[in-house]
């Protein structure tokens, strides 16, 4: 009698077809990357046009909780994105120094 479950080894093209197209993990974040990128830029771009609406119309009024939280999503909205493109410049910065070298070792 076995207390261990027997583990079974899928193959992930059988899982999705598309992995068959990448030979390693890099590869797949480096396909990825620009779509992240693009979307983190939309969110950012709605985000900041609503924050800016929203402390515009709130600063005519006399609450100042409302402004100050606009203005506090609108500042935590720049703080991301420079977060977001500030991994994205270290990463291509690893990459330069690296030579892509890790390609090379199947990561």
């Amino acid at each position: 009698m076995s207390f261990v479950n027997p583990a079974y080894a899928v193959k992930i093209e059988d899982v999705w077809p598309l992995a068959a197209n990448f030979k390693s993990l890099g590869e797949l974040v480096t396909s990825f990357l620009p779509i992240f990128l693009l979307a983190a830029g939309v969110i950012f771009f709605f985000l900041t046009v609503y924050a800016g609406f929203s402390m515009i119309t709130s600063s005519g009024s006399d609450d100042a909780q409302a402004h100050e939280r606009w203005r506090m999503i609108l500042t935590y909205g720049v703080i991301g994105l420079v977060i977001i493109f500030a991994a994205f410049w270290v990463l291509q910065i690893i990459n330069f120094i690296t030579g892509g070298s890790l390609k090379d070792l199947g990561l």
